[in-house]
């Protein structure tokens, strides 16, 4: 490989030369704005966690048992699940106070991306700080997903580190213990991170071939990484359950990959298209086909702007949905445009460190993350305490749930709760006063016969038992009647 002003002995791309002056300054305003816009970030994550956000959808059941259960919930077998709530599993050994438990819960998972952004950023804040754009441009887009504990999402937060440090720090054995990590972890998280792991044994593979000095290891790790894709694989084929398999059917796929709304389908557009002009942008000094920076610039302009119209939707309801399975080829594309990039600055193409249109780009980044997640926030926040004062401003200790029921939950922004889960998230988010249990069916007919919740056709817990970890509630043995038991 031949040497540039770019690259260092190892043809990797070399430091920012030190600067002085008007430039220095400019870089220190620049490494200022990104610090804010991370620090931006965190803020609403917290405030989302705090808010309890992560519960929506398959997070209400994991919270549900871990507190009830005090064991982890391990969904489909996929034992990684476990990591973002083991935070929660030891806070239960100090406290049974449910909202200092969901606090701790939700925080878990908010801390994920937030950590991962971070994590990517340090990565690459001295040798190709543009880098940054493409983890950015995966957490917007993932923003259309309203489930935070996401298995399929978990693993693209864990892996886009390895991804980017792999091209920039191909010595590093912080990074090669990270990657024996990977091996193990992502086989247990979904049955299609075997996508992962192939993207990982190539990048793998290409460090064994330009990096001679590490090559051994390169190879031995890219074996690691296949030989888990394999195992994913045949797992995915093989062991698939029922659950599993009903995502392959054609009107449940489109379901499960597609965005809910024009406009969402548009951002997932804007991100790929943005990704794919940087890698090109960056290039056009070698003879690659260039794209105006102007055109770039007003892309990266108009996210917030898309942001607004989607958070204009979240508050209203629509395109609220658990995830859309496009974003993970979406973001693994991106994976392979960061890592061409990065090899390209190898080379000595002169990358976007040379002007400073890149801490633009992730301020508008930064901007439509706050503006996405600040709306579900907010849509989730009115819809908790819309469910606090239905449970609670009843005298009746059930009330029955069901598609046109509670009138309370009709509205178009309740959808955000008005799912399965909404009977678990009455119990947790609650005031101090007795409230009323939300069963679904005729639920409310079996707590009064039996004294069984049936929270879901398979959740099933004595009345007793909810009232020791989730109480006061008001009980049924109150009631003579059993038809004075039931809110129609």
């Amino acid at each position: 490989m031949v040497k540039s002003a770019q690259t260092n002995e190892s043809g990797l791309p070399a430091p920012l030369p030190a600067a002085d002056g008007e430039r220095a300054q400019v870089q220190r305003w620049n490494r200022l704005i990104i610090g804010w816009c991370l620090a931006a970030i965190a803020f609403v994550y917290a405030v989302s966690g705090l808010m309890g956000l992560p519960l929506y959808g398959d997070g209400a059941y994991y919270f549900f048992k871990l507190v009830l259960d005090q064991a982890p919930e391990v969904p489909n077998l996929r034992f990684a699940a476990v990591l973002p709530q083991l935070p929660a599993l030891a806070a239960l050994r100090f406290t049974d106070d449910v909202t200092l438990l969901r606090h701790v819960f939700s925080l878990g998972y908010a801390a994920l991306p937030v950590l991962s952004l971070i994590a990517c950023w340090l990565a690459v804040r001295r040798l190709a700080p543009e880098l940054i754009l493409f983890p950015a441009l995966t957490l917007v887009v993932n923003q259309v997903n309203f489930s935070a504990v996401s298995e399929l999402l978990a693993s693209l937060y864990l892996t886009w580190l390895f991804v980017l440090a792999a091209v920039l720090y191909p010595r590093s054995r912080c990074l090669w213990a990270y990657g024996v990590l990977l091996s193990l972890v992502l086989p247990l998280l979904h049955p299609l991170t075997f996508a992962l792991s192939f993207l990982l044994a190539g990048i793998a593979a290409l460090n064994a071939v330009l990096r001679p000095p590490v090559r051994r290891v390169w190879t031995w790790l890219g074996a690691a990484l296949a030989a888990s894709g394999v195992l994913r694989l045949g797992w995915t084929l093989l062991g698939a359950n029922a659950y599993e398999r009903s995502h392959a059917a054609p009107a449940d796929a489109a379901h499960y990959l597609l965005p809910e709304t024009p406009i969402q389908a548009l951002l997932l557009l804007m991100t790929l298209v943005l990704g794919l002009a940087l890698a090109v942008t960056e290039t056009r000094r070698r003879g690659a086909i260039g794209v105006k920076l102007s055109l770039v610039d007003t892309g990266f302009m108009l996210l917030p702007a898309i942001g607004a119209l989607i958070a204009a939707e979240f508050l209203n309801g629509e395109g609220i949905q658990l995830k859309a399975g496009m974003v993970y080829p979406a973001s693994a594309l991106l994976m392979g445009l960061a890592v061409s990039l990065a090899l390209d600055s190898g080379k000595g193409v002169p990358a976007a460190r040379s002007h400073h249109r890149w801490t633009r780009y992730f301020l508008s980044c930064c901007l439509t993350v706050v503006l996405l997640l600040s709306a579900k926030s907010a849509a989730w926040w009115t819809g908790t305490r819309v469910l606090i004062n239905t449970t609670a401003s009843t005298e009746v200790p059930c009330i029955r749930f069901g598609p046109q029921e509670p009138y309370a939950l009709q509205w178009p922004w309740m959808t955000v709760l008005d799912n399965w889960t909404a009977p678990l998230n009455a119990l947790v988010f609650r005031g101090p006063w007795p409230i009323s249990l939300l069963l679904p069916g005729d639920g409310c007919a079996v707590l009064a016969r039996t004294g069984v919740a049936r929270l879901g056709h398979w959740i099933r817990r004595p009345e007793s038992r909810l009232e020791s970890r989730f109480g006061p509630l008001r009980h049924a043995d109150r009631f003579p009647d059993p038809a004075s038991t039931i809110l129609e």
